[in-house]
């Protein structure tokens, strides 16, 4: 049943890298509902359809905010604390420009199965693009994972750790005049 794996999954960390993890596993877990929507043929296509929606709705809404996390949050206060770790921002900034694509992609493809879910060939172009997804956004969190994640832990101060924590909950503070997060326009 499709339905469950969109569930989501809510983190109690109040750490910052355990923050961001629960963050990377939801991207995980997005990716992976979308090829699951695209292969499983014995799922109802109403599943298959909200299924997809579930797949739009987090890398239009949150995933936007989550590289905003980094871009603006976290590159400024790592920049210049270690070779290292800028090499590895630098790669970081540069794979969200490779990312948007691919993104595009999987949007249109998750679009298509939502509005005709039976279609064969929308559902081979959504595994498609969920494949090329994944393994672009896989070499990404993991260097994240690898160098970013530990470089936070052992050399970035506690205060700015705090104060990043308190621009990632800013950033998914909902409007009040609409009720919706204050997404960024980019994927």
């Amino acid at each position: 049943m499709l339905i469950q794996l969109s569930a989501q999954h809510p983190s109690g960390s109040n750490d910052l890298v355990g923050l961001l993890d629960a963050c990377h596993q939801r991207i995980r877990r997005f990716v992976a509902l979308a090829r699951e929507a695209a292969l499983n043929r014995a799922v109802p296509p109403d599943q298959i359809a909200q299924a997809c929606a579930d797949v739009e709705r987090y890398f239009v809404e949150a995933l936007p905010l989550h590289v905003a996390d980094e871009e603006e949050s976290i590159q400024p206060r790592l920049r210049g604390l270690s070779p290292a770790v800028d090499r590895a921002l630098d790669v970081m900034a540069h794979q969200h420009q490779q990312h948007v694509p691919k993104l595009e992609a999987l949007l249109r493809a998750t679009a298509r199965v939502r509005s005709t879910p039976q279609d064969e060939g929308a559902r081979t172009e959504l595994a498609a693009a969920a494949t090329a997804l994944e393994a672009e956004l896989e070499e990404h969190l993991a260097l994240e994972e690898r160098v970013i994640f530990p470089a936070i832990r052992e050399i970035l101060p506690r205060e700015a750790q705090s104060t990043i924590i308190d621009e990632l909950r800013q950033r998914r503070c909902h409007d009040p005049g609409t009720g919706s997060p204050a997404a960024r326009a980019r994927p």
